[in-house]
C-alpha cells in the first residue's frame, strides 16, 4: 500500500516529542516544538508520508493522550494515527475541560523531588506546592494500584481504537512492556480483535544512545532512528 497521500499524526509523551535531542533541549527543558529528529519525523521520511503532525506533549499521562486524540479537529480519511502510549502510572484528574491535576509517581521519591525546579512545582500546583505534594503522596501511597492502572489503560486504548476506526482512520498502537509488570498475560485478552498493537522493550531494544537531558536521559538520535525503522517494519511495509 502506498502512503504518499496520507498525513501521519502521532500522539505520546516525551519519547514521541524527542525531548533531549539536539533541537529539543536548552539545557533545562525541552524545546517549544517537537524535534525534527524524533521518531515521528523519521517515520515520515522512511514511509514517505505526505506530512507529519507530532501532537505529543512531554510528561503526558495516557488520559491526557486520549483527550488530545479525541479533541483533535483535523482528521480526514487520509489520516494515519500512531500512538506511543505513556507510562501507566501517570495520573491526570480533570476538574473541567481545561483544568487538571497531573501526577507522576516519581514526584514523591526523594531521589527525584528536587530535580523539578520550583517554577515547575508552582505551575502544576496552582501555587500551593505543599498541598499538591500532600495530594500526590496520599494518592500513590493510599490509592494507586498497578493492576488498576493497567485495567484503565487497556479500556482507554481499546476505546481510542474504536473511536478512530469509527471515523475510518487507520490507527496503530505501541506499548512498552515494562508498563504491564507481571500482568501482561492477563491483559492480553482485553484486546479488540481488530486493534493493531505492538508491545516492545524500549530499554533493551531501542535505547541505543542517550539524549542530552542528563542525569536520566531520554533516547538519543540513533535510538529514535532505529525505532522509526522498526515501526515501519511492523506496520508500513
Amino acid at each position: 500500500m502506498g502512503w504518499k497521500n496520507y498525513e501521519l499524526i502521532t500522539f505520546g509523551c516525551s519519547h514521541t516529542y524527542g525531548t533531549g535531542l539536539p533541537d529539543c533541549w536548552n539545557g533545562k527543558s525541552h524545546g517549544p516544538i517537537p524535534s525534527k529528529f524524533a521518531w515521528p519525523a523519521k517515520l515520515k521520511e522512511n514511509v514517505n508520508f505526505k506530512s507529519v503532525n507530532n501532537r505529543s506533549l512531554p510528561g503526558s499521562s495516557n488520559k491526557m493522550i486520549a483527550k488530545e486524540i479525541i479533541e483533535y479537529p483535523y482528521y480526514t480519511k487520509q489520516s494515519v494515527v500512531v500512538v506511543l502510549w505513556s507510562n501507566f502510572s501517570r495520573v491526570t484528574i480533570y476538574e473541567n475541560e481545561n483544568d487538571r491535576m497531573h501526577m507522576l509517581a516519581h514526584m514523591i521519591k526523594k531521589s527525584h523531588i528536587n530535580k523539578f525546579p520550583k517554577v515547575w512545582w508552582q505551575w502544576h500546583s496552582n501555587g500551593d506546592v505543599d498541598d499538591f505534594k500532600r495530594k500526590i503522596k496520599t494518592y500513590y501511597e493510599d490509592f494507586y494500584q498497578e493492576f488498576d492502572a493497567i485495567f484503565d489503560q487497556m479500556i482507554r486504548m481499546n476505546y481510542i481504537h474504536a473511536f478512530l476506526s469509527n471515523k475510518g482512520i487507520k490507527n496503530f498502537h505501541l506499548l512498552s512492556e515494562h508498563s504491564f509488570g507481571e500482568h501482561k498475560s492477563y491483559f492480553n485478552k482485553f484486546m479488540i480483535d481488530t486493534i493493531k498493537c505492538k508491545t516492545f522493550n524500549w530499554k533493551d531494544d531501542f535505547h541505543i544512545d542517550d539524549a542530552a537531558d542528563k542525569p536520566q536521559p531520554h533516547p538519543g538520535l540513533l535510538s529514535h532512528s532505529t525505532f522509526a525503522t522498526k515501526i515501519k517494519d511492523w506496520y508500513f511495509k
